[in-house]
């Protein structure tokens, strides 16, 4: 089954994000985190099915049309790049201005 997604780097590779989207629903638990949970555990799913759909274009079982894949993979970038800086950019905008003084 790891050779469906392209062997082990692509399965390794995919663990990336996996691990993200994981510290992030664990640290809901602990401590608030509206705004990572908005914007950026959205942009690591964006992440996650950008390498799943590497990895099936690796691998040997699905192969999707080229146009498509590229797409797909394009679609996928350019949504977890936008979700993660705005996600960024909200954090940045409302950080208490006087925390950041002392």
């Amino acid at each position: 089954m790891i050779a469906w997604f392209g062997g082990a780097e692509s399965v390794l590779s995919m663990l990336v994000p996996l691990v993200g989207i994981c510290v992030i629903l664990v640290a809901e638990r602990v401590t608030e985190t509206n705004r990572a949970k908005r914007y950026v555990l959205p942009a690591f799913g964006l992440w996650f099915g950008l390498r799943v759909v590497i990895g099936l274009e690796r691998g040997p079982v699905v192969s999707l049309p080229r146009p498509v894949g590229l797409l797909v993979t394009v679609s996928l970038l350019v949504g977890f790049l936008s979700l993660l800086l705005y996600g960024f950019y909200v954090l940045w905008a409302g950080r208490d201005t006087i925390a950041s003084r002392t």
